[in-house]
């Protein structure tokens, strides 16, 4: 409930007094001295509010101190600096401005939160209401961004599906689902990444398909967002679905390169297949990208399994005149990151390598065994 400024709230000589002074600790202090300052300006009461509201209007003032003002204003329940916050929003600000009037209106919760939504339905600033009532965890915020979520313009709705995206609700499931259609790509995009954290949906649709055509999408955003959240969901069907797309011949290098940084995330055999067979397929960087994504494995079993096929295939690789020294290197230090240790001999030989950083990198994996064994 907002308290009223009374009588007794009015300024006297010594209030206004240590008000001027903590003011002055305001403008000049570190951020460690700003933040017990604005404790202390809180402790004096409303009458601190008069004060506070022009160092956040004066766009020459120090972002840091119209950032502590905002969100020092957000600690009083009084119309007055919940008004000043709003004031602050119509001005159309930048987003670092934005950020300080959304901590501001995040502390007064329930009247926050009324006070945006009046905004919301002001057409000119829809955009920013929603951007705010996104970054506010309140259960109130749920209802005025599902209706935000079905706006004509696209990043009124892009904003209020990715701020739904957190919510776990049947209402946010159907609309993800019948948003990972809608004709505006940053659309699209947020209900893609939404739906790659859902896992329970797994048992209610089929959720890999739904999202599989992403992969092949104009807009090389929505490729990524699916290559995403497929890895995401780390299932066998998405883990089958990336590795199709990956080892097609159409399929362009950065798209190649999202799909093997989300197959890395993934810990399953099906994953490691998949990418053994793109270090064989592909070439240049995308090799060296396999190569480091395999060292991500947490898997003992499957790390084992990595180490195998590293230095199986290293060894052939190392007959080839056509050899390429950076990716020897990376497979070097990768059987060390890796702690592969059959391949130690083959480290061993590399030490003696022609190239000077394919010796520093087997080096450098050779360590992991001696740190492994110890002083002795």
């Amino acid at each position: 409930m907002f308290v009223e400024i009374t009588a007794a709230d009015m300024c006297s000589d010594a209030l206004a007094e240590q008000l001027e002074q903590a003011l002055a600790q305001f403008l000049e202090g570190d951020f460690r001295e700003k933040w017990e300052t604005s404790k202390q300006l809180v402790e004096l009461g409303p009458a601190a509010i008069a004060y506070l509201v022009p160092l956040l209007q004066d766009e020459a003032s120090d972002w840091e101190v119209r950032w502590f003002a905002a969100r020092t204003l957000g600690q009083f329940e009084h119309p007055d600096a919940l008004q000043a916050l709003i004031d602050l929003l119509q001005q159309q600000p930048d987003p670092d401005v934005l950020t300080m009037a959304a901590e501001g209106l995040s502390h007064f919760g329930d009247a926050g939160i009324k006070a945006l939504i009046e905004l919301l339905e002001q057409p000119e600033y829809r955009l920013i209401a929603v951007q705010v009532l996104a970054s506010i965890q309140h259960s109130s915020v749920f209802v005025p961004l599902l209706t935000a979520a079905e706006d004509a313009d696209p990043a009124i709705r892009a904003k209020a599906i990715a701020a739904l995206g957190n919510f776990h609700h049947e209402e946010v499931d159907k609309l993800l689902i019948g948003t990972v259609r809608d004709p505006s790509m940053i659309v699209r995009r947020e209900a893609i990444a939404a739906l790659g954290v859902r896992h329970h949906l797994l048992t209610q649709v089929n959720l890999v398909d739904l999202l599989l055509p992403g992969l092949w999408d104009v807009r090389p955003e929505i490729n990524q967002a699916t290559a995403i959240a497929l890895g995401k969901l780390g299932t066998e069907t998405a883990v089958a679905a990336l590795a199709r797309v990956l080892s097609s011949p159409h399929t362009p290098d950065n798209l190649q390169a999202d799909i093997i940084s989300a197959l890395g995330w993934i810990e399953r055999a099906s994953a490691l297949r998949a990418l053994i067979a793109a270090l064989r397929q592909l070439s240049g960087s995308l090799q060296v990208q396999v190569v480091e994504t395999l060292t991500r494995l947490q898997t003992p079993q499957l790390q084992q399994r990595a180490g195998d096929a590293l230095c199986d295939w290293l060894k052939t690789y190392l007959l080839l005149p056509t050899a390429d020294n950076q990716l020897i290197a990376t497979i070097a230090l990768a059987l060390g990151t890796l702690h592969y240790q059959p391949a130690m001999l083959v480290l061993t030989d590399l030490q003696t390598h022609d190239d000077p950083k394919v010796q520093l990198y087997a080096t450098a994996a050779l360590r992991y065994f001696a740190d492994e064994a110890g002083p002795g």
